[in-house]
């Protein structure tokens, strides 16, 4: 079987060398960077390498569930979102599974992981790739062991609302699927309350809310990710279904250094990427192309598909996210990150460089 890294943020050479030159739009790193107490505390932390991490994250989880307000037993902490994903379609061990088309490729490859045929709920380009009601009969008709949603959905960038993803929750719940919401980018949306599946978990258990420090805190590199579910058994197994240690000292200390001021500086966060994000909406707009409404951190945006966009960036040290392998998309589909404005005008001037050439061929 061959293996095709299917993600952004490739910025690696042959020989395994990060590239200084690439400007790196592909992937949706929050653009003010990891907090300075969590570099410090990860820093701190590397005098504890010689010793194993706590396999429960009890200090992790306990600053967690203050954070969100839900108490600490509800919560597992593992090594990145995706990481969280795999273990629960080996817990769940689904024979079918439900994922909407377009969306982030590893609800698929986990669910083919663990042998489960795959459904599509196809999300229509004409309404904007927006998740309708009609996804409910869905679930209710096939019965899927798993449903994955994502909100914002990734690479669309388009919002669930909330009385949608409660008539999902209740038809998952009519026929025993697990519903798991990947909130991973939600902390970026303006009234990120308002859209949040968490208050659906009181109500039912089969919920598995997903989020990641991955991109609220710009630490990719130490690989954080929790889940959030009111079903202790089903968070047994997500313990069983992967080994022990699955998060670093490091990254642990590191998560509860960043939660220390979280709330302010997700505030701060959200300010600075709507102002930078409505400004890269608008000159890509202006510069011809189609440009999805978005709402967290990165932009769905589309041209004609005979420009080779990503190819012709590159060739000036940018490189964007190319959406074609995601399900749903073909050709002359984009998604780029929001970074600082200084590297923000550089991508616009770029694609304008680029666009006026085609044309003038």
């Amino acid at each position: 079987m061959h293996y095709e890294y299917a993600h952004g943020g490739d910025i690696y050479g042959q020989n395994g060398e990060k590239n200084a030159a690439i400007v790196d739009f592909s992937a949706n790193i929050n653009p003010l960077g990891m907090p300075g107490e969590a570099i410090e505390a990860a820093k701190n932390a590397v005098i504890q390498a010689n010793i194993y991490p706590d396999s429960d994250c009890r200090a992790l989880c306990a600053k967690l569930g203050g954070f969100e307000n839900i108490g600490k037993a509800g919560i597992f902490c593992s090594n990145g979102a995706s990481d969280i994903l795999f273990r629960l379609a080996y817990a769940a061990k689904p024979k079918k599974i439900l994922v909407t088309a377009p969306s982030f490729a590893d609800y698929e490859r986990a669910g083919k992981a663990a042998g489960a045929e795959v459904i599509y709920y196809a999300l229509k380009k004409e309404n904007n790739f927006q998740i309708e009601e009609d996804i409910a009969d869905l679930v209710v008709s096939e019965a899927p062991d798993i449903v994955f949603i994502c909100n914002p959905n990734n690479p669309t960038g388009n919002l669930t609302e909330f009385c949608a993803a409660e008539k999902i929750a209740a038809a998952c719940s009519s026929v025993g699927s697990i519903l798991l919401v990947d909130e991973c980018f939600l902390d970026f949306v303006e009234d990120p309350g308002a859209y949040s599946a968490k208050p659906l978990t009181g109500r039912y258990s089969n919920i598995v809310i997903l989020k990641a420090f991955t991109k609220i805190f710009a630490m990719p590199g130490l690989r954080l990710g929790y889940a959030i579910c009111a079903d202790a058994g089903l968070v047994g197994r997500l313990r069983f279904a992967g080994p022990d240690w699955a998060v670093s000292n490091l990254a642990q200390m590191a998560g509860i250094a960043a939660l220390r001021h979280g709330g302010a500086y997700m505030e701060a966060t959200r300010e600075y990427v709507k102002k930078e994000r409505e400004y890269i909406s608008r000159e890509l707009a202006r510069a011809g192309l189609t440009v999805y409404p978005a709402y967290a951190n990165f932009i769905f945006f589309s041209c004609p598909g005979d420009i080779d966009l990503c190819g012709e960036l590159l060739k000036k040290g940018i490189m964007i996210r190319n959406c074609e392998n995601f399900s749903g998309l073909g050709p002359g589909h984009y998604r780029t990150a929001v970074l600082s404005h200084e590297k923000n005008e550089l991508l616009v001037r770029a694609i304008r460089e680029v666009k006026t050439l085609w044309q003038n061929r």
